[in-house]
């Protein structure tokens, strides 16, 4: 079941990991080029926790095949358990959920609650998908969860899921994916290693590069731009805005630049050699002194049943250095709030769609008008916000 309060997590259901592992992984052994480096796993006997870098829409089912036959307990969004199609896996896996970039006590205690009752547990400490292939940085209070736990933990990284399975692409490659473990710390170096260090330790056990990590080994697919544009909306040669269009190997403007990316995830054609070269232009172009981001959107939140209705409202949104404000109407019902912008610390969003924001503890889809794969900038903007007032903050400190 979905785990809430004072209930019982559980052990998650044998049949579904034998499931993963004796037919999900000879078919991504097959057709992605699967292969596990494992042998740090094998000592592993519950309670245990594992830390991952989170970088693809699959690493659930990847780390499920890398642990196996231990059976994970994964802390997920609470937004897969708004889609009916999936609930019924995400009981069958006992799954804890978290609300992403909100204190979330509940979650703690769940957490608390799994390593008593001796489970492996799973997460993916920046607190969200990346976009571009690189992870983020530890969400506060990792280190604090992992010292109260008092566990072994262990690090398991899927080397090439984001280039198989790049959130903002329209299909899967063909290509090479290495599942590599490592185990961390143990429980006697948890309780004894100051807060500094456990931190210190998670973050280089997640900080990742796809693209450097497997460099110069080829994806195959038909289209490799195709959603490209998702994630990269500035122009660098006109330098306007959404007037990128992505059709087959080719990311085109209005303006006539065609930049061309091959099987080894090189672009071509333009002043950059990789898609994070580009996207960390388009970051550095954000003027943070003077931006401001406004839109109309529609709104997505979860209704009475539990499911969510990408219909549900209409919002106008605005943001920049300082506030964060959204004045609309959900199902019928007017909600209106402002937040310090550095407060909501990171956007989750679904490439060429929407972001998220909680609100009251309550989750919201921001679809922005006319054209939702903005929704990448206010992403990027919050991002360099955030990241400057960590270094402002070690400045000082």
């Amino acid at each position: 079941m979905l785990k809430k309060k004072n209930k019982k997590i559980g052990k998650p259901n044998r049949l579904l990991y034998w499931l993963v592992y004796h037919v999900l992984y000879p078919i991504y052994r097959r057709r992605y080029g699967v292969t596990l480096d494992t042998a740090a796993l094998k000592e592993i006997k519950g309670p245990a926790l594992v830390i991952a870098p989170h970088t693809s829409n699959k690493d659930h089912w990847l780390l499920g095949i890398a642990l196996y036959p231990t059976r994970p307990t994964f802390v997920i969004s609470e937004h897969f358990t708004a889609n009916p199609k999936l609930r019924p896996i995400l009981r069958l896996a006992h799954v804890i959920t978290k609300k992403m970039f909100c204190p979330d006590v509940g979650t703690i205690m769940n957490i608390l609650r799994a390593a008593r009752e001796g489970n492996t547990i799973v997460l993916f400490p920046e607190g969200r998908l990346t976009c571009n292939g690189r992870t983020g940085a530890l969400t506060d209070g990792t280190a604090t969860l992992a010292k109260k736990l008092g566990l072994d933990v262990y690090s398991v990284t899927a080397n090439g899921a984001s280039l198989t399975f790049p959130k903002w692409a329209k299909k899967p490659r063909r290509g090479s994916i290495r599942i590599v473990a490592n185990k961390l710390m143990s429980a006697d170096e948890v309780k004894a290693l100051p807060l500094s260090e456990i931190e210190s330790r998670m973050q280089n056990a997640i900080a990742h590069d796809d693209a450097a990590a497997m460099a110069g080994v080829p994806y195959r697919a038909k289209g490799m731009a195709e959603g490209l544009d998702g994630i990269l909306y500035r122009c660098p040669s006109c330098e306007k805005e959404l007037t990128l269009q992505s059709a087959g190997d080719y990311l085109s403007c209005s303006c006539g630049m065609q930049a061309r990316l091959d099987q080894r995830y090189r672009l071509h054609d333009v002043p950059f050699h990789t898609i994070l070269q580009w996207y960390d232009w388009q970051i550095a172009a954000v003027d943070l002194g003077r931006d401001v981001l406004e839109t109309d959107a529609i709104i997505g939140a979860v209704d009475e049943k539990g499911n969510m209705d990408e219909h549900a409202g209409q919002a106008h949104v605005r943001m920049d250095k300082e506030t964060f404000s959204f004045d609309g109407t959900v199902f019928g019902q007017p909600i209106s709030f402002t937040r310090r912008t550095v407060d909501i610390t990171a956007f989750p969003t679904t490439v060429g769609s929407h972001f998220d924001i909680y609100h009251n503890n309550k989750m919201y889809y921001i679809f922005p008008q006319p054209d939702t794969r903005i929704s990448v900038k206010w992403v990027a903007y919050l991002d360099r916000l955030v990241e400057e007032e960590k270094q402002k903050a070690a400045l000082q400190s």
